[in-house]
């Protein structure tokens, strides 16, 4: 679950961030390899064994990077470390189809090398775990 000081610290950067330049881009230096729901990394793995790719057989992944889907994804734009080792706030820059929006997610460590992510509209957090590196 998302931890109070990330709730309050998230709600406090979407009111003083205004969209970078484009083009401005940072790592999630945290973040090492690829990362998807539970169901995500089946997905992956799917595709490693020669699923056609398509809408509903590519997942939505994390890596330093960003998110990454079918459709669009977000890239990093600033990274803040609000509790060492433990917690991160990503400012992020989304595209899907023609509508673009910056979001705020916070990252908060789990067990072993998951994360817990929640934006700033969601409603609970979403368990992301490492996946072996197969979706390139």
């Amino acid at each position: 679950m998302l931890r109070q000081p990330a709730c309050a610290a998230l709600s406090a950067l979407a009111v003083f961030w205004a969209p970078p330049a484009a083009g401005a881009a940072e790592r999630a230096e945290f973040l090492k390899g690829t990362y998807a729901t539970a169901d995500g990394c089946r997905k992956l793995q799917k595709l490693a064994a020669g699923t056609p790719r398509s809408v509903e057989t590519v997942p939505e992944t994390l890596d330093a990077e960003g998110f990454h889907g079918w459709e669009g994804g977000c890239r990093f734009t600033r990274i803040f470390e609000h509790e060492a080792g433990k917690v991160w706030i990503g400012l992020m820059f989304c595209v899907e189809g023609a509508s673009l929006t910056p979001q705020t997610y916070a990252f908060v460590k789990g067990d072993g090398d998951s994360f817990e992510v929640a934006g700033s509209e969601d409603d609970e957090p979403d368990l992301y775990l490492p996946c072996n590196d197969t979706s390139k």
